[in-house]
C-alpha cells in the first residue's frame, strides 16, 4: 500500500542580524552635477560608517544609475528633458545590536541629503536551521504515515520518495523600519539613540520547511 503524506517542520527564531537597504538619490541639471553631488553624498555616508567602527567594504553596492529625467508637458503633450538623477542602492549588514542600529539611525537623520533606507531583521545561520527544519518535517511525515498504516492494520516498511519545494523558506522577520521620513533630518525626526531602542522589538522569525513523502506499507 502506498501512503502519501506531508510533513512540516516549524520554528520561531529571534533575529540576530540587521540589514539596512540604502537608497542614495541626487538630482541636478547636468550629468556632471549629479555625478559630483551624488558621489559626495555617498562619501559622507561612508565617513559615517568609518566613524562608527564599520569598514568601507561593509557597504555593498547593488545598483548604480545616472539617467536623464523627463517630465510630461500637458500643453505640448510631449515628454521634455528635466535634468539628471543619480541613484545608488546598497546594503549594510551587521550583527543584531539595538544600540548600534539606533546610533546609525540617529546619525543618518543628521546627514545632509541623507539616504532613504529600510531596516530588515534576519538570521545568519540559515543552513543549520534549514537542516533541522527538514529533519523535523521528515519525522512529522513519518509519524503521520505510521498512524495511517496502523489504521489500515499494516506495517510501515520504507519511505520510497521525498520531494519538496526548494528555497521556499523566508529567513527575514516581517518586522521592518522605514527611514523614508527620517532621511529628511531633524525637521521630521529628532529622537535620540536611547529613545529609538525603546520604541520597538522585532518579532521572531517564523521558519518552516515542508516535505512530501511516499511511504510503503504492507
Amino acid at each position: 500500500m502506498e501512503i502519501i503524506v506531508e510533513g512540516t517542520g516549524r520554528k520561531f527564531v529571534t533575529p540576530d542580524m540587521i540589514t539596512l537597504h540604502l537608497n542614495f538619490v541626487t538630482k541636478g541639471n547636468t550629468y556632471a552635477e549629479v555625478l559630483e553631488n551624488g558621489v559626495k553624498n555617498v562619501q559622507k555616508f561612508v565617513s559615517l560608517l568609518l566613524e562608527n567602527q564599520f569598514q568601507k567594504e561593509d557597504m555593498k553596492t547593488k545598483k548604480f544609475i545616472i539617467r536623464e529625467e523627463k517630465k510630461y508637458n500637458e500643453i505640448t503633450r510631449i515628454y521634455e528633458k528635466d535634468g539628471f538623477s543619480f541613484q545608488e542602492q546598497a546594503t549594510l549588514t551587521f550583527d543584531y545590536d539595538q544600540d548600534v542600529m539606533a546610533n546609525m539611525m540617529e546619525k543618518i537623520s543628521k546627514l545632509e541629503n541623507a539616504p532613504m533606507y529600510q531596516i530588515f531583521f534576519g538570521i545568519k545561520d540559515e543552513n543549520t536551521i534549514r537542516q533541522n527544519l527538514l529533519k523535523d518535517a521528515y519525522k512529522e511525515g513519518e509519524k503521520q504515515a505510521k498512524t495511517i498504516a496502523q489504521a489500515a492494520e499494516k506495517s510501515l516498511l520504507e519511505c520510497r520518495k521525498v520531494d519538496f519545494k526548494p528555497m521556499n523558506t523566508t529567513y527575514t522577520s516581517t518586522s521592518m523600519l522605514d527611514g523614508t521620513l527620517m532621511r529628511r533630518g531633524m525637521d521630521c525626526f529628532s529622537a535620540t539613540a536611547n529613545e529609538i531602542t525603546n520604541i520597538f522589538t522585532p518579532e521572531d522569525i517564523e521558519l518552516s520547511e515542508t516535505l512530501y513523502m511516499l511511504w510503503i506499507a504492507k
